[in-house]
């Protein structure tokens, strides 16, 4: 997954100067953005979960305390509701950008075909919204729109929001987002490749598939190939590989690539190298390290998919990465 040398300066995973700065300044004590009540890390450098009164942004009408208990809570230092959650938003993938959470997916609908793509930019000091998208569409396969459903990947590069669905691929600017038109270019997906979710690694861009009980698979192309001027169709892939079942999310951290798979009751994660994935959120989708910190998005506590017996989920977290990596086996149940 590291990226050839004098291939395109795209995004990169890989930490420079200031990025190491930034995890030195992380693991030495508190995070910037406490909160006023709580802070982010205790005095031991430690996260140690939060209570529902800790969850910042706007708080669903169908939630209440407490929340729910799993093994992973202990790691959580922050967490978020988000907007328009009441409206039957469900997250599906997110992306970090300094202070600024983008988080994609969709409204419910009992049909797939009638799940309009949706995107949320939070304020991650205060969990406040900074804008919306309900809806955003444009031509694809002739004068006629079609509208973007599902957003299962995300991923910022130079160009702007890639967003991924199961045949199609756009790129929004985010200075348009909740301004107008957000729609920069689209890409039709050929067969027989499928997206769920989204990864960018150096030049490469990764397209995953969702299994329910079987490995599903990647496809990799080539990031440059497809920003081309021209370029409508996502080219023949580069490499294919596979991935776990249940997959939901991706993210490049320690050693390489890590995936989530999960359930509204309970959350797998699997790193490179581990045969015995680590306990995780339920519910987790998306995933995006940053230096000491690991960030998900949760679809358990979604309007749709919560049960009036079961306890809430925050719909964004941010766990410590040292203590998420300490965590045991997960033991979920299929």
């Amino acid at each position: 997954m590291v990226p050839r040398p004098g291939l395109i300066a795209r995004r990169s995973r890989l930490l420079g100067p200031a990025g190491l700065l930034a995890v030195a300044l992380l693991l030495t004590g508190c995070t910037s953005d406490a909160s006023p009540n709580r802070p982010a890390r205790a005095a031991d450098g430690q996260c140690h979960g939060v209570r529902f009164a800790d969850v910042r942004g706007p708080r669903p009408a169908y939630v209440d305390g407490p929340l729910q208990e799993y093994a992973a809570e202990s790691a959580v230092c922050a967490a978020y509701w988000l907007p328009r959650a009441g409206r039957r938003f469900v997250p599906q993938s997110l992306e970090i950008d300094g202070r600024t959470a983008y988080v994609a997916g969709y409204r419910w609908h009992r049909t797939f075909s009638n799940r309009p793509c949706q995107l949320a930019v939070v304020d991650t000091r205060s969990g406040r919204s900074k804008a919306f998208v309900r809806r955003w569409e444009a031509p694809v396969y002739g004068r006629y729109p079609t509208f973007c459903r599902h957003a299962g990947g995300l991923e910022m590069i130079d160009d702007g929001l890639l967003v991924l669905e199961t045949r199609r691929l756009w790129l929004l600017d985010p200075a348009r987002l909740g301004r107008g038109d957000p729609v920069v270019r689209v890409w039709q997906i050929a067969k027989p490749v499928r997206g769920s979710t989204l990864i960018v690694s150096g030049d490469r861009l990764g397209v995953a598939s969702y299994r329910r009980h079987r490995a599903g698979r990647i496809w990799w192309f080539r990031l440059d190939e497809a920003l081309r001027p021209g370029v409508r169709v996502l080219d023949a892939p580069v490499a294919r590989g596979r991935v776990p079942a249940l997959l939901q999310g991706l993210g490049t951290g320690p050693g390489g690539l890590w995936f989530s798979s999960s359930s509204t009751h309970c959350g797998d994660l699997l790193g490179p190298g581990r045969k015995v994935p680590l306990t995780f959120v339920p519910g987790a989708e998306d995933l995006e390290f940053r230096g000491a910190d690991l960030w998900t998005v949760s679809e358990a506590a979604a309007k749709p998919y919560l049960d009036r017996y079961e306890r809430p989920v925050p719909l964004l977290l941010r766990l410590d990465l040292s203590q998420v990596l300490a965590g045991g086996p997960a033991r979920c149940a299929r």
